[in-house]
């Protein structure tokens, strides 16, 4: 497995791991005062924080089944995506369903929106990627 497939499997088993366990359980606990002041915070960083252990979850197993060439390794890629992109689409209304109002927070919104659009564009190029790459087929393509 080389060049791009390569890449997509680090990124699914690795990166993508780490950047959550980077968010969750070392930047979030380190809000913790302000947290106490603020339960509205709190809220959104449970919520977020479970669905994206969840992810993590999702996107170890992709990528370990891209990895070893795994039968319906692909789907699951897949499926990942899709699951990714519903959690970016929720992060959108996230604030407001736990009342971290853009009004009292300035800024919440605004950040939240350009992390969701990087976010919808790398999976964008990642599904794409799965959908059209010869190298891809080659290599499940009994799988």
């Amino acid at each position: 497995m080389k060049g791009w497939l390569l890449l997509l499997c680090v990124s699914l088993a690795i990166l993508d791991p780490l950047t959550v366990i980077f968010s969750v359980f070392l930047a979030a606990p380190s809000a913790g005062p302000y947290l106490d002041q603020h339960p509205e915070y709190f809220r959104m960083i449970l919520v977020s924080g479970i669905c994206r252990i969840g992810l993590m979850v999702g996107s170890l197993y992709a990528g370990l089944s891209l990895w070893r060439v795994a039968p319906g390794a692909v789907a699951a890629a897949r499926r990942y995506m899709a699951a990714l992109f519903l959690y970016s689409v929720f992060s959108l209304f996230l604030p407001g369903l736990v009342g971290v109002s853009e009004a009292r927070y300035p800024g919440t919104g605004s950040s939240n929106s350009v992390n969701a659009a990087f976010t919808m564009a790398y999976i964008a190029v990642w599904y794409l990627y799965l959908s059209r790459s010869r190298r891809v087929r080659a290599t499940y393509h009994d799988r």
